[in-house]
């Protein structure tokens, strides 16, 4: 991968075990609406296309009004506790101190609002490693469309052959995909990992620490 200028990386079960927090965050809304809670692998199930898509699938039984509902209540919950179990992964900020000292650019492309994703990472102590970070509300469009990274690329100049998405789930290659740049499919977090795989990434690793700089 050493051949790559600029290295795009999913937040979500990628760079950040955000599980618990995400599940706490989602049960805290569903308790004030007297609503079934889900474990913590339930909610995972479903992580990886944004907050909304992930209430909607939780509670596809529930009125649109309900699901409203819930929504508001876990951002307004996630948006003022987003770190409270949450935890980079081995090897991310080990990877991305590489990368910089490297000379690559690092982004961060995500499913995650903008801000709320750079506060993870200012928090986690990383934000000074990324040149950007792109977020469900930063384009009109967000993965798996290609709008993410067509801005990542224009941002940051750099030309689509010498790209690279790297993410843990079928959303991260089918969006790859659709921008033309490569991809990598890391096997530890939260994607369905064997449609991941049917998608045919270009590079398939274990763990971040498998990244060649």
């Amino acid at each position: 991968m050493k051949q790559f200028q600029l290295f795009m990386f999913d937040l979500d079960g990628t760079l950040l075990d955000s599980a618990e927090d995400i599940a706490i965050a989602v049960n805290y809304a569903f308790r004030k609406l007297n609503l079934p809670e889900k474990s913590k692998e339930e909610v995972v199930s479903k992580v990886g296309y944004g907050a909304k898509k992930l209430i909607e699938d939780l509670i596809p039984e529930y009125p649109e009004d309900v699901k409203e509902k819930a929504l508001e209540l876990f951002r307004e919950f996630y948006h003022q506790n987003p770190v409270i179990y949450s935890k980079l992964y081995d090897y991310s900020e080990e990877i991305l101190a590489k990368l910089k000292e490297s000379g690559k650019l690092i982004a961060v492309v995500t499913n995650k609002y903008e801000e709320l994703s750079k506060r993870i990472l200012e928090k986690l102590g990383v934000l000074n490693y990324i040149d950007l970070v792109v977020g469900a509300d930063t384009t009109s469009e967000k993965k798996p469309s290609p709008l993410p990274v067509f801005y990542t690329l224009q941002n940051l100049n750099v030309n689509k052959e010498k790209a690279i998405l790297v993410g843990d789930s079928e959303t991260d290659v089918l969006t790859a995909k659709n921008a033309q740049v490569y991809s990598c499919l890391v096997l530890h977090g939260y994607g369905k990992k064997d449609l991941a795989l049917s998608l045919n990434p270009d590079f398939v690793i274990e763990n971040l620490k498998k990244i060649e700089v």
